[in-house]
């Protein structure tokens, strides 16, 4: 009986948004403008649009209770006992709505920025995720998202609490020597915070992937960013700067142009010569112009994050296939269709990747995802579960001749010559008359 022994063909895995192995500075770079493209449904109606309409009206909201609030102050006469009352009033009413509006604000930027990890995740992994499929990633990690911005807010407040202690005490001695070492001071102190901020905001820059991808408490994820940027600071300082310069530079070309332009829509639709009536109009549409050149600063901004959030998940990602080698976990993902564990889990005894070494792109003779070349393309995913064999028996001998073979022995000078057998005699001279010479001509 015959076996069907013929193979079954399949596809070839379709490559990622990053190739299965260290990539390094970058590829992060470039890969961070790329996720846009990607899956647009997601990243730019979504995550940009939700962005753009909340900041949008959380603007429009605390405009109008400031109108409201400070309104009422044209009811009561400034000599009145009642005015510095409603001004309190009214200014609590303002600081209330405005950390009312930042809560709100703060939730819906979590919100973005899980489902710009929960992207970037899927996209490394060659899958194009729906909005509900990142949704479940994100929805358990919403509070723990929110925690961990609380924990920001609240570190920062404290060390600015603490820096503005001794200038209280300066500014309340009133002397020429405390004010002037309240300027040094105060310059000193602004150089002395912005370091401090470059380096804290680059050690917590992966604490949100953390969260997303492995489910990490906020303090467990600050401890995770913290090793994981351990040996690669410069590095990932260097993400988050390039980044943000790329992306300031192109929201300031662009809100140049705009409000550059802005301002002749206005003198186009209404003439200068036109009435005053006209004018009215001329308000309404320098009013609908500056709205609109909001809101694209709101859509410039919201794409910034998308940028610089995506750069934090793919220098996640690379420290941990430099550090954990979820590497080969990521191919043996993609090669089984998604039907294996989930790649990003935290598995504490992880061993590095044998291929974070080299750091350097792979050559062009490299198998599919820019694994080194293989005999079958790819690298070996799992190490050998069993040892080698060692040989049982010696190595084998070479076969001897029978009779052995005498070896030769070297050459001296004394060897005598080889002798001929049986010896040949001299044979006798012959007589006198009978000698012929050695050569006789022919007669």
């Amino acid at each position: 009986m015959t076996q069907n022994t013929q193979a079954t063909w399949a596809p070839a895995p379709r490559p990622g948004l990053v190739p299965l192995y260290p990539y390094g500075f970058g590829t992060i770079l470039g890969k961070a403008f790329a996720v846009l493209k990607g899956n647009p449904k997601v990243l730019l109606l979504f995550v940009v649009g939700v962005q753009t309409l909340s900041m949008a009206l959380s603007t429009v909201v605390i405009f109008v209770v400031t109108f409201l609030a400070m309104g009422r102050l044209d009811t009561v006469s400034p000599m009145s006992p009642e005015f510095g009352d409603i001004v309190a009033g009214s200014v609590l009413i303002i600081l209330l709505a405005t950390v009312a509006v930042s809560l709100a604000l703060t939730g819906v930027s979590v919100i973005a920025h899980g489902f710009i990890v929960a992207e970037v995740a899927h996209a490394s992994l060659a899958e194009k995720a729906r909005l509900g499929t990142l949704w479940q990633r994100v929805r358990p990690a919403f509070w723990r998202l929110i925690g961990l911005s609380l924990l920001i807010s609240v570190g920062v407040m404290l060390a600015l609490a603490l820096v503005a202690v001794p200038f209280v005490l300066l500014a309340l001695a009133d002397t020429t020597a405390s004010w002037i070492a309240f300027g040094v001071g105060l310059l000193f102190a602004g150089l002395g915070f912005l370091v401090l901020a470059a380096w804290i905001g680059t050690k917590l820059y992966l604490s949100t992937s953390a969260i997303v991808l492995e489910g990490a408490g906020p303090i467990r994820a600050i401890g995770r960013s913290w090793r994981l940027t351990r040996g690669r600071f410069w590095s990932t300082f260097g993400v988050v700067v390039l980044l943000t310069l790329i992306t300031q530079f192109v929201a300031g070309i662009i809100s140049g142009v705009v409000s550059m332009f802005a301002p002749l829509i206005g003198t186009i639709l209404v003439p200068i010569s036109a009435s005053a009536g006209d004018f009215t109009a001329a308000s309404v549409i320098g009013s609908l112009v500056f709205i609109l050149s909001m809101v694209l600063s709101f859509a410039i901004a919201a794409i910034m994050t998308i940028v610089t959030g995506a750069g934090g998940t793919l220098a996640y990602i690379d420290a941990r296939m430099r550090d954990e080698g979820i590497d080969l976990r990521m191919r043996h993902y993609v090669e089984a269709g998604g039907a294996a564990e989930d790649p990003y889990t935290f598995v504490p005894d992880a061993q590095p990747s044998p291929y974070a070494a080299p750091q350097q792109p792979p050559s062009p003779q490299s198998g599919p995802y820019g694994y080194p070349n293989q005999p079958q393309g790819y690298p070996q995913a799992y190490p050998q579960a069993y040892p080698q064999q060692q040989q049982p028996y010696p190595p084998q001998q070479q076969p001897q001749t029978y009779p052995p073979q005498q070896q030769p022995q070297p050459y001296s000078p004394q060897q005598q010559q080889p002798q001929t057998y049986p010896p040949q005699q001299p044979s006798p001279p012959a007589p006198d008359g009978d000698q012929q010479p050695p050569f006789a001509p022919p007669s």
